[in-house]
């Protein structure tokens, strides 16, 4: 089987790319989904700068940081299991932590830890019509618990 972490996750559901680009959302975009401007629409062209593997893996290290301490602070992520938080921290990276916490139905769901319900109330969102097949990896392993089950084979 697989031990996939969070940064193989993220580099599988983000993609790498050395050279800025827009993000489906329309965001200037660069190296593991790091955004570079709060606008949207803007000319990737315009933005002049190239990024390394490495310093791809730095910024995604910076934001996982920054985001475990927030997510630290909701009590029913601290009882997810190492998989369903990777999960949850991937959502995280792509909606950032206060769009995560607006899934208020799903909390609650993991607070009771009725994993399934969690998993159709990630699936009954705007996430869910924007990033259809992450958001479908995503809940199947919200479910089951194993992110082995959903991603073996794909990374």
């Amino acid at each position: 089987g697989i031990d996939m972490n969070i940064y193989e996750l993220l580099r599988f559901e983000e993609g790498f790319r050395a050279d800025p680009y827009l993000c489906s959302e329309g965001y200037v975009t660069v190296g593991v989904g790091t955004k570079l401007h709060t606008d949207k629409g803007l000319d990737p062209n315009s933005f002049c700068i190239s990024v390394s593997k490495a310093q791809a893996d730095e910024w995604v290290k910076s934001k996982l940081t920054t985001q475990s301490f927030s997510l630290s602070k909701q009590p029913a992520y601290a009882g997810l299991s190492d998989d369903r938080k990777a999960i949850i921290q991937s959502m995280a990276y792509q909606l950032g932590v206060t769009g995560l916490f607006n899934f208020k139905k799903m909390w609650a769901a993991l607070e009771d830890a009725a994993y399934d319900e969690a998993a159709d109330e990630m699936l009954d969102s705007m996430w869910a019509i924007q990033t259809p097949e992450r958001a479908a990896r995503h809940a199947e392993v919200m479910g089951w618990g194993i992110l082995e089950n959903v991603y073996e084979g794909l990374v």
